[in-house]
C-alpha cells in the first residue's frame, strides 16, 4: 500500500506538493491500488475510505471554533480560542497583527508571555517555533526595569531535540489537542501565561504553509510513504507487553502511608512520583514492573512475583493495598501497559481507547472519574527508550485479577490485530462525554458490538478464559471497590 495526498488545490499548495514523493492529485486515479489517503483539505466527500489520514469530518469540526473549544474542554485541554481573533478561518495579517499586540502591549491587555507553534503529524511533534514577549509585570515594571513596547521577537526555531520546560509542554498539548479532535495532523499555537498555566491559542487542520511548513510536512508524508510501502504496520507482528500498574497503601483508618517509606524508586517494585502545583515531587505511590512478555499468562506470573516481593519490603502487613482510578483524592493511579514490536500508530492508539478504555468504564467506581481528564485523557501515550510505546489511559487494574488477566489478554489481542478493529464510538463527541463523566448507561449498549469484533480475531479462542469473566463483569456494570485491600485476591501474604 502506498500513500496519496487526495487535495483541491487549497492556496500555498505548490510549496508542499514539490517536495512530495508520494502520488497527490485532486482526484483519485481510476486504476484500482489500495491507496492509503491523506486528506489535504474539507472539500472532499467522505467516502468510508477505512485506510486514510485526516478525517473530513473531523476536519469540518475544527472549522468551528464553538465545537473545538466545548470538545478540548471535555478532553482537559485549556483553550482560548474564543479570545483569539484569528480563530474563525483563515485570518487576515491585519487579524494577526491584533492578536500580536495584545500579546505584546504591556499592561491589562497583554496574555501571553511565550507562544509556540508546533506542526504535528502522525502522533510526532515536527518542530517546534518560539515567540517570546518577555516578562510580564502586572501592575507595572520595579524601578529601573525597562519593559520593551515593540511587537513580538520573530518566529524561532527551536526544533524538538532539547525543549525546555515549557516547550516541552507545548508540544504534548499539541499532539494532545490534534488527536482530541479526531485529526491526524495540523498546527497548534499555544500560549504560556504570565502564571505559567498554558493554553491552545490557534488550531489549523489545513495548516497555512510556509517554505519550512511545507518541507516538514513534506518529509513526514514521504517517511510515512516509506513505511506503509515497507509493510511496517500492516504486518501481524507478536507484541510483548510490559506493564507497570499501581497502588496506594492506606492505614485501616485511611490514612496514606507513602510507599518512599518501604522502597525505593528503581527495580521490579519502587515507588512512583506526584507532582505538586509547586513542581515539588512526593513519592506515595506503589509501582510493580514485572518483567515483560509475549505470553499473557507469563506476564500474570511475573506480576503475581513482584507483588510476593512488595509484600516482604511492606513492613506492616496491617497497611491496605488499594488500587482502582483514585481511591484518595487527589492521588491518581494508572495502570500503564507497554508495548514493543509494533509501531505508535494513531489507529493503534484509537483501537485501545474504543476497545478497551471505553468498556473499562462499566467497572469503574465512583471515585475512578475523579483522575479524569486530567489522568486517564483518551489517546494519553508516552514513547519509550526502548523504541516501544507506553499506553497511559487506564486506571490501575489490578483491583483483581480478574480484571488484569481481561485487561492484559485484551491489550495483547487489540495491538496485534489493531488493522482489524474499525469501529470508532469515541468518534462521537456524546461518546466521548460519557466516557470522561463515567455515564455506564450510554456506554453499556456499545459493548456487544464491539465484542464481536474481538471475538473475530484469530487470537481470541487462546485468550477466552481470561476475556469471558471481564465481558460478564462488564455487561453487569460490576464496579470494583478502590478502597478493597486487594491482597487477598491475588493471595498474597498475610492471606496466601
Amino acid at each position: 500500500m502506498r500513500a496519496f495526498l487526495l487535495h483541491s488545490n487549497e492556496p500555498a499548495l505548490e510549496l508542499l506538493l514539490d517536495k512530495l514523493t508520494i502520488a497527490h492529485g485532486s482526484r483519485l486515479p481510476s486504476e484500482q491500488e489500495a491507496w492509503f489517503i491523506i486528506h489535504w483539505g474539507a472539500y472532499h466527500p467522505e467516502r468510508g475510505h477505512a485506510e486514510a489520514l485526516q478525517p473530513v469530518k473531523s476536519l469540518l469540526l475544527s472549522l468551528q471554533p464553538a465545537r473545538v473549544a466545548e470538545l478540548l474542554k471535555m478532553h482537559g485541554i485549556d483553550c482560548a480560542l474564543e479570545e483569539n481573533p484569528s480563530a474563525k478561518g483563515n485570518p487576515s495579517s491585519a487579524a494577526r497583527k491584533n492578536l500580536t499586540a495584545a500579546a505584546a502591549a504591556p499592561g491589562k491587555g497583554r496574555r501571553w508571555t511565550h507562544i509556540y507553534a508546533v506542526p504535528v503529524f502522525h502522533l510526532q511533534a515536527l518542530s517546534l517555533f518560539h515567540q517570546s514577549f518577555g516578562v510580564y509585570y502586572s501592575s507595572g515594571a520595579p524601578s529601573g526595569v525597562r519593559i520593551r513596547d515593540g511587537a513580538a521577537a520573530e518566529w524561532t526555531e527551536l526544533g524538538t531535540d532539547r525543549p525546555t520546560y515549557y516547550a516541552a509542554h507545548a508540544m504534548r498539548e499539541a499532539v494532545k489537542t490534534i488527536y482530541a479532535l479526531g485529526l491526524d495532523y495540523g498546527v497548534v499555537r499555544v500560549g504560556v501565561r504570565p502564571d505559567g498555566t498554558m493554553a491552545v491559542l490557534r488550531l489549523e487542520a489545513i495548516p497555512q504553509l510556509t517554505p519550512r511548513l511545507a518541507e516538514l510536512f513534506a518529509e513526514a508524508m514521504n517517511r510515512f510513504d516509506e513505511q506503509l510501502a515497507s509493510g511496517v504496520f500492516s504486518r501481524h507482528k507478536e507484541v510483548m507487553l510490559g506493564a507497570d500498574p499501581e497502588f496506594l497503601l492506606l492505614t485501616p483508618g485511611g490514612k496514606v502511608k507513602f510507599a518512599s517509606r518501604y522502597v525505593d524508586k528503581d527495580g521490579p517494585f519502587g515507588c512512583d512520583a506526584i507532582v505538586l502545583r509547586s513542581r515539588r515531587k512526593i513519592f506515595p505511590l506503589a509501582e510493580l514492573r514485572p518483567k515483560p512478555s509475549t505470553e499473557v499468562r507469563e506476564l500474570l506470573i511475573h506480576l503475581h512475583r513482584t507483588m510476593q516481593l512488595a509484600a516482604k519490603r511492606i513492613t506492616d502487613s496491617d497497611l491496605l493495598w488499594v488500587a482502582g482510578g483514585m481511591p484518595v483524592r487527589g492521588l491518581p493511579l494508572g495502570g500503564h501497559i507497554h508495548f514493543s514490536g509494533t509501531p505508535l500508530d494513531g489507529r493503534l492508539l484509537r483501537a485501545l481507547d474504543n476497545y478497551i478504555a471505553l468498556p473499562l468504564t462499566l467497572l469503574e467506581d465512583t471515585t475512578t472519574g475523579w483522575r479524569k481528564p486530567q489522568y486517564g485523557f483518551l489517546g494519553d501515550f508516552r514513547k519509550a527508550r526502548h523504541g516501544g510505546f507506553e499506553y497511559r489511559v487506564l486506571p490501575s487494574w489490578m483491583v483483581s485479577p480478574t480484571v488484569a488477566k481481561g485487561v492484559l489478554a485484551l491489550a495483547k489481542l487489540v495491538a496485534e490485530h489493531y488493522l482489524e478493529l474499525k469501529q470508532r464510538p469515541l468518534a462521537e463527541p456524546e461518546v466521548t462525554r460519557a466516557y470522561y463523566q463515567g455515564d455506564k448507561a450510554r456506554i453499556r449498549p456499545l459493548l456487544s458490538a464491539l465484542w464481536r469484533d474481538v471475538e473475530k480475531l484469530p487470537g481470541y479462542a487462546r485468550h477466552e478464559s481470561y476475556l469471558l469473566p471481564l465481558r460478564r463483569m462488564m455487561l453487569q456494570m460490576r464496579s470494583w471497590n478502590e478502597r478493597e485491600d486487594i491482597r487477598p485476591k491475588w493471595k498474597i501474604s498475610p492471606f496466601a
